[in-house]
């Protein structure tokens, strides 16, 4: 009977360790599947991170001549106004001898070239203003470079003016009848300024 008891139950525990065993390894088989997918996955993202594009971003086509500076700028012809100013002013001044006593002033090289230099000076001081706006700045103080450069361009071509002015004044005025000699010290301040005008931004 202790026999029979024995093999029931050796028969009953072979029963019960087989079905762990199949569950043991079906959950090993599992968890293999799942490392498999896993891995899979994985190179997935690896080779769509290495995928060759399948489009392109069209890039316009700019002209090299986009990117050449202009032959003439508005800086350019802001800069030859004002060194014509400067030009004609000096004529002026050499020129004033060979026009003192000449009855026919207004036709002199003297006059054309004192009419001449607040002329162009006007005319660089605007074209200045078109071209240089942004770097005219109070705050950053009157002696900054760019402010300097602006307020004594503009009292280099009132100093032409006043004198070429002067000049006229005088000599169409019959109680006078020729241009006083004070007319060239406005004449010099407004060189002088319109020189050191050049001279700080060159």
């Amino acid at each position: 009977m202790q026999s029979m008891i024995k093999y029931v139950m050796l028969v009953l525990w072979i029963l019960g360790v087989a079905p762990s065993a199949h569950a043991e390894g079906s959950q090993y088989d599992t968890l293999t599947d799942l490392n498999l997918e896993i891995t899979l996955q994985e190179s997935d993202i690896l080779l769509a991170d290495n995928r060759v594009p399948t489009s392109t971003t069209s890039v316009p086509n700019i002209p090299d001549s986009a990117f050449k500076k202009p032959v003439f700028t508005e800086n350019d012809l802001h800069m030859y106004l004002g060194l014509g100013s400067m030009a004609m002013g000096i004529l002026a001044a050499v020129s004033a001898g060979d026009a003192e006593g000449d009855p026919d002033l207004l036709n002199t090289v003297h006059y054309t070239a004192a009419k001449a230099s607040w002329q162009l000076g006007a005319a660089a001081v605007g074209t200045g203003l078109w071209a240089h706006w942004d770097d005219f700045h109070l705050e950053d103080g009157l002696l900054d470079r760019d402010n300097l450069h602006v307020i004594l361009g503009t009292l280099g071509v009132i100093g032409y003016y006043l004198a070429v002015k002067q000049a006229v004044d005088d000599y169409n005025d019959p109680n006078v009848g020729w241009p006083n000699e004070s007319h060239s010290n406005a004449g010099m301040l407004g060189g002088a300024a319109m020189l050191t005008a050049i001279v700080i931004t060159w």
